[in-house]
């Protein structure tokens, strides 16, 4: 069930990008991913972000983890902070949400397939 509603909140987070909402697109783009890490690591025993960015890096390397990390800083600003995402910022957000959801997916199949 996490890896079809993380499929889905990518799919709303572009069409939230297109529709001009950008801040819920940078929402959706993160809690797809972070859906998806979840996916990755089955037996997970926190709902911490950070942690999930680093159990994840762990598996996928340094880089991908940092790359988590950012997308939840980005997340936060979105919907704790005084700061308005502009079609640019969220753009960005979304492109790299997506290059993250197909490394990790490519890492599930890859699991499935050992």
């Amino acid at each position: 069930m996490k890896f079809k509603k993380a499929k889905v909140l990518f799919r709303e987070a572009c069409k939230d990008l297109e529709n001009g909402c950008y801040n819920k697109a940078v929402s959706a783009a993160y809690f797809s991913v972070r859906l998806m890490a979840e996916v990755l690591l089955k037996d997970l025993k926190t709902t911490k972000d950070d942690k999930i960015a680093n159990a994840v890096g762990r598996i996928l390397g340094r880089e991908i983890k940092e790359e988590i990390l950012w997308l939840y800083e980005e997340r936060k600003k979105a919907d704790h902070r005084p700061f308005l995402f502009d079609r640019e910022r969220a753009s960005l957000v979304v492109s790299k949400a997506s290059k993250l959801l197909k490394i990790i997916e490519s890492e599930i199949s890859s699991e499935a397939g050992r």
